[in-house]
């Protein structure tokens, strides 16, 4: 019966341990600063690019990667510019990026990442207290091949309150 216990505490106590709202990534695109939901260096970490160890070293449960990444559109080309530690602190540490990428200059192509990323613009209509599930009245979505963008699309959503959004996933979940 102990066991049956302990396993639903930590069945339990593990599941709302990494429902945490994430920091997010930063783009510059146009000139303007803007947040990302989308970890495009998340990609490159594989079998071949280990995840270096100054990641795991963070204590903040709001940047489970462990670092913010700071990313620059220039001629529809997605580049890697700078990386912080994920200490959650005002005044995080710089991570060199030749400690990940050896023999490359900055900025750095995201020539590993294909796949979408996520800008949210506008009034949040629904917070979600996990990872990037926050929904926005616009979200921007960047298609990236090979760190080439291939389309931009602006989705928007219809402004309604965060009640009105409630109910609608309430009436969702009867059918």
């Amino acid at each position: 019966m102990i066991k049956l216990v302990v396993t639903i505490f930590f069945i339990i106590f593990t599941a709302n341990a990494s429902a945490t709202a994430q920091y997010p990534d930063i783009l510059i695109y146009k000139g303007k600063t803007i947040s990302i939901f989308t970890n495009p260096l998340e990609l490159y970490f594989d079998k071949n690019h280990a995840k270096p160890k100054i990641f795991s070293k963070t204590q903040c449960t709001a940047i489970w990667r462990g670092y913010i990444a700071t990313w620059e559109i220039k001629n529809n080309t997605l580049y890697l510019s700078s990386l912080t530690d994920g200490s959650c602190g005002e005044d995080p540490s710089i991570i060199p990026l030749n400690a990940i990428f050896k023999e490359k200059k900055t900025p750095i192509k995201a020539s590993w990442f294909s796949g979408v990323i996520r800008v949210p613009f506008g009034k949040r209509i629904q917070y979600v207290h996990m990872g990037y599930n926050s929904v926005y009245e616009k979200e921007l979505y960047l298609t990236i091949k090979k760190g080439n963008i291939l389309k931009i699309e602006l989705q928007e959503r219809n402004k309604i309150t965060e009640k009105e959004f409630e109910q609608l996933e309430d009436w969702k979940k009867l059918k």
